[in-house]
């Protein structure tokens, strides 16, 4: 699953001697989520809100912390990078607040900006990330959706699909625009919408498959599978899930192949192998 709590496969190698390539495929899990947490929960712009995701893989890989996390487990895996995040983020009011008061120090006497950034969220955090973590498994079911659809050379199925959804047109106006018959755009339609579900249900199978071992898969994903169908339906369902998606985000994604991303990418695999080359405690004390 996307927040293991007992299922620690890639989890536990991240916390003992992980390899370059468990470092990066936790990054290409996590990147979104965490991304579009920050953007919530600090009002940030598409750019802020990667810098603040930079910051927290920096922090969990430097710090150890999910040497920590496994080694005591006081907690969900998934309000780690929560803490994280939260950390970052009041660290940049702290940083504006006094920028802010250097420039206009009368600021002190009526409030400091750090109270805009110190406002609470109407959900807990935790529940607040699965919600980011959703967005972002929708966005990539999405984007595969548009990939396969495409190089099947039916890619009016999928036009068909972001313009009801994502750009909110009507069916006569799709049909419409790309030239095609009303029944046929709503054939396409509910073709495409149940290749969408199919998709979710796929991408949500192969993150359970890489953060449990293979004799829970099954269960592990049952779970997983019966809280997303909830969640999505107290939000209105697939389809309005995946239109509030794109409502939030407009045309600003987290791309995994942004130059942040791979900027983070980077550095973790430098200080992985650092660390990788330093001799561990035990060996200082032999």
């Amino acid at each position: 699953m996307a927040f293991p709590d007992t299922h620690l496969t890639l989890i536990g190698r991240l916390s003992s001697g992980a390899s370059e390539q468990d470092w990066q495929q936790f990054l290409q899990d996590y990147w979104g989520p965490i991304c579009r947490f920050a953007a919530r929960r600090g009002r940030l712009s598409t750019a802020d809100a990667e810098d603040v995701a930079a910051k927290t893989f920096e922090s969990l890989l430097t710090n150890r912390l999910l040497v920590r996390w496994h080694e005591h487990q006081g907690a969900r895996l998934r309000t780690l990078p929560c803490t994280v995040v939260r950390h970052v983020l009041a660290n940049r009011a702290r940083v504006q607040a006094g920028r802010e008061r250097l420039l206009k120090e009368e600021l002190a006497r009526g409030g400091t900006p750090l109270q805009a950034y110190a406002e609470e969220p109407t959900e807990e955090p935790a529940d607040t990330f699965y919600a980011a973590w959703v967005d972002d498994l929708l966005d990539g079911a999405v984007t595969g959706l548009m990939r396969d659809y495409h190089a099947a050379g039916k890619g009016d199925y999928f036009r068909v699909l972001h313009g009801r959804l994502c750009e909110g047109l009507t069916m006569p106006c799709i049909s419409a625009a790309l030239g095609i018959k009303l029944t046929d755009a709503e054939n396409y339609f509910k073709a495409a919408r149940n290749g969408l579900a199919k998709k979710l249900e796929t991408s949500l199978r192969q993150q359970v498959a890489r953060y449990c071992d293979a004799a829970g898969v099954e269960a592990e994903f049952a779970e997983e599978w019966r809280r997303l169908g909830e969640f999505l339906q107290q939000h209105g369902g697939l389809e309005r899930a995946v239109e509030a998606c794109f409502r939030q985000t407009g045309s600003a994604s987290f791309e995994r192949r942004s130059d942040s991303f791979l900027a983070t990418r980077e550095h973790l695999r430098r200080v992985q192998q650092r660390d990788s080359a330093a001799p561990s405690e035990s060996q200082q004390r032999g």
